[in-house]
């Protein structure tokens, strides 16, 4: 149907006999409710994409159970559980998943225990849309109500796992941090809409056919179809029209470039971004990231928000799963993440080098310290007095070593823009210690940049320590 306006203000509904049905322009209208909650998070791009950053950060971590000495407890049942959590939905990394998203998206998440006695056999995950707290004033939660397809089951809490977001309006439930933003995502839902339906009208604004002359309703709904069929849809783009009978276009809707979508779509983006804490860069804002920031957002993304979010779910599972098995309480063990093997928080080579020659030259260690933590073999003294070759001799040797290490730079950058791997590097006029410890700082590089800045560390300390040429310390510079 279409809205007919007359001269005299009066409108009447037209109705319309073919033509291009345009995609309105409207708000979505998500709300609080567990199921808008899940749409949001599937119908709005950045919100997806910062659940399923955190969801993947908390997965790709491995999860370890450590004695109260700190060393892996290997081949344990709990072990084995948390390997293949159940044998007909998931396993560990699924469980994972699940588990993160639906904290990100309801602000709940619940784990249900499977035991065969006291002992746990399998673990499943429970989406929250379908569970609730069964709530006594005096006592608490006392079951969880499960309703799927019609079917209502009670859980005892004491099979029961929780894993909830502190919520200051609710005691016993979560708070959303897709809630936390909704306002946000529904704008960038309507955004995405209003472009859409924008270019499916031929990125035409909306607009009216006005005329001074009286039009009968057959009148009316010709010209409308015939205005439709002709200028509607991306396929009749560009045609040109005569419009007859004093009718005249007359635009109705703030043009495209007039409306600063760029401008508020990003904004709303920030604010989802900053409701889950993942830099701007890594959700999708390319334009914001340099190859130093990316590595810098990346850090931060886990040590400002994954490391206390995996602290906090080691917390729930040392409280309520390891707690279940009497072995592992006497030996004081824990479930940790092995927050090591994080990439994203190593050290590059280029960094250790500059950290340990800073912490060298300040006097806060020393030079077998620093030769023990690039794993060389130590030198025969440490300290800082050498006995010097003379004067004219070492400026040889150091001539040699720098022009040896700019050959080699220039080998190894060519490999890494090549994409191939940096095969060990021949020289007659390095030390091997030198050589071999450059070779092992190399294995660690990644681009172009870290090889260059590993090289100008490495000339840089030479230079700054001019001991390094000793004969009988040959090798000791490449710390």
């Amino acid at each position: 149907m279409a809205l007919w306006i007359g001269p005299d203000g009066a409108s009447r509904p037209v109705r319309l006999k073919g033509g291009w049905d345009l995609l309105p322009f409207r708000r979505s209208g998500l709300g609080h409710s567990r199921s808008d909650l899940a749409r949001g998070y599937s119908a709005a791009v950045w919100a997806y994409r910062c659940i399923k950053l955190r969801a993947d950060a908390v997965a790709g971590v491995p999860l370890l159970l450590l004695g109260s000495d700190g060393v892996p407890i290997e081949g344990h049942p709990l072990i084995r559980l948390l390997r293949d959590v159940n044998p007909r939905t998931m396993n560990l990394g699924d469980l994972l998943r699940a588990t993160e998203a639906a904290y990100n998206i309801w602000g709940v998440s619940y784990w249900l225990v499977e035991r065969m006695g006291t002992t746990p056999r399998a673990i499943y995950w429970l989406n929250p849309q379908t569970v609730e707290p069964v709530v006594d004033a005096q006592r608490g939660i006392t079951a969880y109500r499960q309703m799927v397809g019609g079917r209502t089951r009670m859980l005892d809490p004491a099979d029961v796992i929780a894993f909830r977001n502190f919520n200051p309006l609710d005691d016993l439930g979560g708070l959303s941090p897709l809630g936390v933003v909704l306002n946000e995502v529904n704008a960038e839902i309507s955004a995405a809409e209003y472009v859409a339906a924008f270019f499916a009208n031929d990125t035409r604004p909306a607009g009216l056919l006005t005329t001074d002359q009286p039009l009968v309703d057959s009148e009316l709904e010709r010209v409308q179809t015939w205005w439709q069929r002709l200028f509607g849809g991306p396929k009749n783009r560009w045609k040109t029209g005569i419009v007859g009978s004093g009718l005249r276009w007359q635009p109705v809707s703030q043009a495209h470039t007039d409306l600063a979508l760029v401008e508020l779509r990003a904004e709303d983006r920030r604010a989802i971004c900053a409701a889950f804490g993942v830099p701007p860069g890594l959700a999708g804002a390319w334009e914001s990231v340099t190859y130093a920031t990316a590595r810098e957002q990346k850090a931060s993304f886990y040590e400002d928000t994954m490391l206390p979010q995996m602290e906090y779910l080691a917390e729930v599972l040392n409280w309520s799963l390891v707690a279940r098995y009497p072995d592992l309480v006497a030996r004081g063990a824990r479930l940790a993440w092995d927050v090591d093997s994080i990439t994203a928080l190593r050290e590059s080579a280029t960094d250790r080098v500059n950290r340990l020659r800073s912490l060298f030259e300040a006097g806060i260690i020393t030079r077998n310290e620093v030769r023990a933590e690039l794993g060389l073999p130590l030198a025969p003294v440490d300290g800082y007095t050498y006995q010097l070759v003379e004067e004219d001799s070492g400026m040889a040797v150091k001539s040699d070593w720098i022009e040896e290490l700019n050959r080699w730079e220039r080998f190894a950058v060519r490999r890494v823009k090549e994409g191939r791997h940096l095969r060990p590097f021949r020289s007659d006029v390095l030390p091997d210690r030198l050589r071999e410890g450059v070779q092992e700082a190399l294995a660690d590089v990644v681009s172009v940049e870290d090889v260059r800045g590993l090289f100008n560390a490495v000339r840089d300390f030479i230079d700054d320590h001019p001991d390094a040429l000793n004969a009988d310390l040959a090798g000791v510079g490449e710390g």
